[in-house]
């Protein structure tokens, strides 16, 4: 049984997991929370009794945690060494579900929030799957340069499709951003918890809007003319002409609203679901 949250230090959670001597694969991007005040930034903003999918159990720190508020804990976990360890530190607790598999691939129960120390190797498709699946809340502690990506506007350096695809479906926010030394092993960069909070979504078509996304910013330096005269040809410039949109714009200053108007009119010229 872990130490109250209240009561518990970093040097206690790094104790515990030095005490079972871990050899990390970095292939997985493997880091396990052991500042409480993280622990504690996500329970504060975890509804009371919610149906919770973990992304990354780990040892089951932040689990235990979890599971103190939570109705059910579903945690997902592709490593079987650490499963294992987990399965002892939790075990005097019953609303806990393990499952060992790849949280990209597995099939996700339907659930009130989902919450991740984000292995950074799956940042990008993890926060996708989750717009696809339409969780209505997640917490996640990803890397300080993605949150950024997250929030930021049209213009900024950060800009691309991830800030569309979630800002067109999600009121996003960062609760909070920790030093390396948050987390075990030291990934060496900043890390920030970023609220994802679902909102109507500003297009009903998200296949279509992922697909023009995927082409325009591609080149999110270049006008949007080029963009399209390289990869969909002039009949597609032609079309945003006669819709009076402005095809000499870059690419990057095109807001959400300016990107769902013209993938409808580039749903003829384009295939495909997007991709992650």
């Amino acid at each position: 049984m872990l130490p109250d949250l209240e009561t518990v230090s970093k040097e206690d959670l790094l104790s515990l997991i030095m005490k079972y001597r871990l050899r990390l694969r970095k292939r997985l991007s493997q880091h396990f929370v052991v500042d409480p005040v993280v622990i504690r930034d996500i329970i504060n903003h975890v509804p009371l009794g919610s149906n919770m999918l973990e992304i990354g159990t780990g040892i089951g720190i932040l689990t235990y945690y979890l599971a103190k508020v939570a109705s059910q804990v579903i945690t997902v976990e592709i490593d079987g060494r650490l499963i294992r360890i987990a399965e002892r530190i939790l075990n005097q607790l019953n609303n806990i579900s393990i499952i060992q598999g790849d949280a990209l691939e597995i099939p996700w129960p339907q659930v009130d929030v989902v919450v991740s120390n984000v292995p950074y190797s799956i940042t990008s498709p993890l926060i996708i799957r989750i717009i696809r699946e339409g969780i209505p809340r997640a917490l996640l502690t990803v890397q300080r340069e993605v949150a950024n990506r997250l929030i930021s506007k049209p213009g900024g350096d950060d800009y691309g499709r991830l800030s569309i695809i979630t800002q067109c479906n999600y009121f996003v926010s960062i609760l909070n951003t920790y030093p390396p030394d948050s987390f075990y092993p030291s990934p060496g960069i900043y890390s920030s918890l970023v609220m994802m909070t679902k909102k109507e979504p500003c297009y009903g078509d998200m296949k279509a809007l992922e697909s023009v996304t995927n082409v325009l910013f591609r080149h999110r330096n270049r006008v949007l003319r080029w963009v399209l005269n390289k990869y969909l040809g002039s009949d597609a410039v032609n079309a945003l002409m006669k819709a009076n949109i402005n095809v000499n714009a870059r690419v990057r200053q095109l807001g959400i609203d300016e990107l769902v108007k013209i993938t409808e009119y580039l749903k003829p010229f384009i295939g495909g679901d997007g991709g992650d």
